[in-house]
């Protein structure tokens, strides 16, 4: 997920480079460039990706379940950190719906979605 603080027009980046760039090597967090508005490009320091690009690929010396097994994570460490703040009554409420009330629920967020971004469209 991407900052607000991290998003910055391709313009913006071009005139004001290096700071960019000390701000990418600082923070470690990606930039968002974006082009009339929208978001076109992310830019990572070359640190920042090539941990990356270690950590997506499986480990070559053994087979990937393997490595998979070698993790040492306490699971109900990282749950307590997604948990913390969820509102599970609005979780709740939900469950109590049907199937259907759910489906239409949906639509009219997707036609509540299509309208804002046509009336973004019309306001540029």
């Amino acid at each position: 997920m991407f900052r607000v603080a991290d998003i910055f027009s391709l313009s913006d980046f071009q005139r004001k480079t290096r700071e960019h760039i000390r701000r990418l090597r600082e923070t470690g967090r990606p930039e968002v460039l974006t082009v009339n508005g929208r978001a076109s490009l992310v830019v990572y320091a070359a640190e920042t990706y090539q941990a990356i690009v270690d950590a997506a690929q499986p480990s070559r010396t053994r087979p990937t379940w393997m490595a998979a097994e070698s993790i040492d994570v306490d699971r109900d460490k990282v749950m307590e950190v997604y948990e913390k703040g969820v509102d599970r009554t609005l979780l709740r409420a939900n469950l109590r719906r049907t199937v259907q009330e759910r489906v239409d629920n949906l639509i009219a967020l997707q036609r509540l979605a299509s309208e804002a971004r046509r009336a973004g469209e019309v306001a540029r």
